[in-house]
């Protein structure tokens, strides 16, 4: 039986530590690392409810994209931190050790770009080493044809876009997650001649900038843009012959209006 310690050993050769985001928090975060692994759970988010279902099915070890503690904390206490308190003490009081992969999967080989783009069509042609991924589409579309098979493939239907209906998508960017967050991106990828990005989160002033520089946004959620990691993880334990369960209680938190 392995350990808390082995497993992450096997999901850091596929996707090492040393990529991840200066601000990231990946790996091994809560737990034993000696602990014997009774059980694996794969999911993009620990919350209460993927705690319990872990309980359910007698695992002993969550591997999420998002890591359950992101940045230096000073409290850990229900006044405060009450959602964080929630699920760090109870998977404490029940033995249940943590594992984030989060932005070196992003930006590792076969990782969430290259999945989401592979599975959009795209010939990945830029990016590597990157959170995102460039390439450019096997058949061109209209903007409002490409925003509709964004949605199909991730099965999001809250994907929204900016930019002309009619408007050609040939090249294409992809950066899963909060990738809509930085204008200086907007005009890097106008210079690299980029009809469309792919991302989430993206803020007001950014699409605007993005109308201005003619590269089309079109935006998922963040969950449905990352929910493959679950797909990637699952595959690398699949090389080791690992059992694990899929979370079934997660999901897009948003809904169509």
């Amino acid at each position: 039986m392995k350990t808390v310690k082995d497993i992450e050993k096997l999901l850091c050769e596929f996707a090492p530590l040393e990529l991840q985001m200066s601000f990231d928090n990946s790996g091994f975060c809560i737990g034993e690392s000696s602990q014997q692994v009774t059980g694996i759970m794969l999911c993009t988010d620990v919350t209460p409810s993927v705690v319990e279902e872990a309980t359910e099915k007698n695992c002993n070890l969550i591997i999420s994209h998002h890591p359950v503690i992101f940045c230096g904390i000073k409290t850990l206490c229900s006044d405060k931190d009450r959602m964080r308190y929630a699920v760090v003490s109870e998977m404490i009081k029940r033995g249940i050790a943590a594992i984030a992969m989060h932005t070196n999967v992003d930006i590792c080989e076969g990782g969430t770009n290259d999945t989401v783009a592979h599975a959009l069509g795209v010939k990945v042609e830029g990016g590597e080493g990157e959170a995102m991924r460039t390439g450019t589409l096997g058949k061109p579309l209209p903007l409002k044809d490409f925003a509709a098979l964004v949605a199909k493939t991730l099965g999001d239907d809250t994907v929204r876009y900016a930019g002309d209906p009619s408007k050609t998508v040939s090249k294409v960017a992809v950066s899963t997650g909060a990738g809509g967050r930085d204008s200086e991106l907007i005009y890097r990828l106008q210079d690299e001649g980029v009809d469309a990005l792919v991302t989430a989160e993206v803020k007001h002033n950014v699409v605007l900038e993005a109308l201005y520089a003619g590269v089309a946004i079109v935006e998922t959620t963040h969950y449905s843009s990352e929910r493959c990691i679950v797909d990637i993880i699952g595959g690398v334990l699949d090389k080791y012959k690992i059992n694990y369960h899929k979370s079934e209680t997660e999901g897009n938190p948003y809904r169509r209006a």
